[in-house]
């Protein structure tokens, strides 16, 4: 594979992005299945299955939590040694102007979490220097409207929020009913993925966390159009209508080989979504772990006399949320939204400690897979940033705020 230099060019870094992307891609799909047992193709080809298997507690939480970063056991294997070293030459970015932390303490604003306030202050400083020059900037998928509430009143320009959501953009103003009418956005209800996204010379299109076919959109938009800036942080990449995503861009030389491997799914796009960290978004590394097990022994309990379940469907009809909750009342929940009879507590206790062999067998196995999961984002993130370089915009890329903040922290810049 090629190697990549600091001052590569956008393209020829999504090219090493995509040969990688496309040279994994098995690995991508040796999702271990539900029940445990054999270990995947990929893994046993390669011959790190044992290697894997052979992890003790605190070898698989160093390499899940930091990944190609980590210090591998020294009896790893020589060729998954080499792989961890191309992610980390892949999903090395810089730091974006505007990622340090503001001098003066954040200001949390009503209805905002300390998280969302650190985001918004550095995407906002981000956007700062580029709406100089803007007679308008829209955000995409304004949502409760707190980065179009703070640009508005720093910028001194029309803001306008795009929320395909009444309730949000309901919600969007009336948090904005105090500011002042001359600072304060506006909130407009519409769906760009139905209907477009029109743009106008002069405009600095914004997307903080823009999923998945939104981000495309923005960026296809800004492509087609003269005069017009974007700022992107994207998020949940497999969130889209189609069921699977093609390159925006080709390689010089077509490769038809390398077309089809960088077709990717839905159902591994949204491996980009994958964050092992102690504190994550939602609950902590711990208890989403514990989560993991409950709806592991949830699929076995809800299989049991029928066809298996996909792995993720045992939550169907639920709030994804709920397995944090105790077993016994999500097993509860499960089998009533399917008007079925509960298991007993004997089921219920077995089925559990069957979830924590098999779980802690899947959490090794996967360890290839998460290592690739920053490559999948960065891939695509490099995707949209060469083809919009390709139209003529100037385009940086790189990391705009700590993972602890929001492992989604990629950045994307075009003038």
């Amino acid at each position: 594979m090629e190697s990549l230099t600091a001052a590569a060019s956008l393209r020829a870094r999504w090219e090493v992005a995509a040969r990688l992307v496309a040279a994994t891609r098995d690995l991508l799909e040796a999702r271990p299945g539900a029940g445990g047992g054999e270990a995947p193709h990929a893994l046993v080809a390669r011959g790190w299955d044992s290697f894997l298997l052979s992890l003790d507690e605190d070898e698989l939480a160093a390499l899940e939590i930091r990944g190609h970063d980590a210090d591998w056991p020294v009896r790893t294997p020589a060729a998954l040694v080499a792989l961890a070293a191309r992610v980390r030459e892949v999903c090395t970015l810089p730091a974006l102007p505007g990622a340090g932390r503001p001098a003066a303490p954040l200001r949390q604003r009503r209805g905002e979490t300390p998280r969302k306030r650190a985001q918004i202050d550095a995407f906002a400083r981000l956007v700062a220097p580029l709406a100089t020059r803007a007679t308008r900037v829209l955000d995409v998928g304004s949502g409760h409207g707190h980065l179009a509430r703070d640009l508005a009143g720093q910028l001194g320009l029309p803001v306008v929020g795009l929320e395909r959501d009444p309730a949000l953009a309901g919600r969007a103003r009336s948090l904005s009913s105090g500011a002042s009418p001359t600072f304060a956005p506006t909130f407009a209800v519409t769906d760009v993925l139905r209907d477009g996204l029109s743009l106008a010379e002069g405009d600095c299109v914004i997307g903080l966390h823009a999923c998945g076919e939104l981000g495309e959109l923005m960026v296809t938009s800004v492509a087609r159009s003269r005069g017009v800036a974007l700022v992107l942080v994207g998020c949940c990449l497999q969130k889209r209508r189609q069921g699977s995503r093609a390159p925006l861009l080709t390689l010089a030389a077509p490769d038809d080989g390398l077309a089809r491997a960088l077709d990717l799914p839905r159902r591994l796009l949204g491996l980009s979504n994958l964050a092992a960290r102690d504190e994550g978004v939602e609950a902590t590394r711990a208890e989403n772990l514990v989560a993991r097990e409950r709806r592991l022994a949830l699929n076995r309990l809800l299989s049991e006399g029928g066809a298996p379940l996909r792995l993720g469907s045992e939550i169907d009809g639920l709030n994804r949320r709920t397995a944090q909750r105790d077993l016994s009342w999500l097993v509860a929940r499960a089998f009533a939204v399917r008007r079925r009879p509960a298991p007993s507590q004997t089921a219920i206790d077995e089925a559990a400690a069957w979830a924590r062999v098999a779980h802690a067998q899947a959490r090794r196995l996967s360890v290839p897979r998460a290592l690739l999961a920053r490559v999948l984002e960065v891939y695509v993130l490099l995707d949209r940033a060469a083809h919009l370089e390709s139209r003529g915009l100037r385009v940086e890329v790189g990391e705009l705020f700590p993972a602890a903040v929001s492992p989604r922290n990629l950045a994307l810049v075009a003038r």
